[in-house]
């Protein structure tokens, strides 16, 4: 995104396509198992089943996740593969250990949000390449598209599993004709209390945290139109309404130095650094967009 001021031009570079934003960590405890190839070439199979460490009839009993590998069962019936995953990435969990995180398919992630909301309380396996690699306990429903797969992994390992894992190098986000919601909020790269940790856009999907407090929505926008940027790819420009040029100011003037998260559709788009106050109120989104995708996102905006 590209702000104009009263005094020239500012730039505030929000770039990359649009990606999923809101990052779920869907379970609660883990036991893990290490030992799978970091072979970058090797497709690795992903599964997640309904486990119990009682028996269950008509159950398959199995190794859980080591180093004591104490049995479990585990359903017949898969809920979540491979073909519920649009694209996996390194990344590491709360206490900076590798792990590998996941952003499911629509349906992968209506799958996980019946499967969590039909069984808080009990466990599921995840599975990798057939080996239990973690038995983690439902806490609540999950709701969202991202997941984290936690393990005894090696940095290999993870990047060997996440491009396994991965089904589509190449997607992207789709916008259709609608309503598309759009926001700014601050954000950092480092966790702050409070704050909502989610996916960073694409290609690296790096986490951040995004603050609660919403600074900039359609409803300060005046006017948005299909746009090109400074080298002629597809763009949407916007048109601030006063108060929201005011908020823009306030907040690039209070905030200098700071990170912002610019969301399209509950998708983080880019993460530019505010380095001026920002006057005036026109801006210009840039994305890997379509002329089409420019055109139904600029009159989606406007339908507040």
């Amino acid at each position: 995104m590209t702000i104009r001021g009263q005094h020239g031009k500012h730039h505030l570079y929000f770039h990359p396509v649009a990606v999923f934003a809101v990052l779920a960590v869907i379970f609660t405890t883990a036991h893990t198992a290490a030992g799978l190839s970091a072979d970058q070439t090797v497709k690795h199979t992903f599964e997640v089943r309904l486990a119990s460490y009682q028996k269950v009839e008509g159950w398959e009993k199995v190794p859980g996740p080591g180093p004591l590998n104490t049995p479990v069962w585990i359903s017949p019936e898969v809920a979540l593969t491979n073909r519920d995953v649009v694209r996996a990435y390194v990344d590491r969990s709360p206490d900076g250990k590798p792990c590998v995180g996941i952003l499911f398919t629509e349906e992968g992630a209506l799958k996980q949000a019946r499967l969590t909301k039909s069984h808080i309380g009990e466990f599921l396996a995840i599975i990798l390449d057939g080996r239990v690699t973690w038995v983690p306990k439902i806490a609540e429903e999950i709701t969202g598209r991202g997941a984290m797969i936690f393990g005894n992994f090696t940095e290999e390992e993870v990047g060997s599993i996440a491009k396994g894992l991965s089904r589509d190098q190449t997607w992207k986000p789709k916008f259709e004709p609608g309503k598309h919601a759009l926001e700014l909020r601050l954000a950092s790269y480092q966790k702050v209390e409070g704050w909502e940790r989610v996916l960073g856009p694409e290609p690296q999907f790096t986490p951040l945290w995004v603050s609660p407090e919403v600074a900039l929505s359609n409803r300060d926008v005046a006017r948005a139109w299909p746009a090109r940027s400074t080298e002629g790819k597809p763009s949407v420009g916007v048109l601030l309404t006063e108060d929201g040029a005011l908020k823009l100011a306030r907040l690039t003037k209070r905030h200098f130095g700071e990170t912002l998260a610019v969301i399209l559709d509950g998708r983080v788009d880019s993460v530019p650094t505010i380095k001026d106050e920002i006057t005036g109120g026109q801006a210009m989104i840039h994305g890997n967009f379509t002329e089409e995708e420019t055109g139904s996102i600029a009159k989606g905006i406007m339908m507040k």
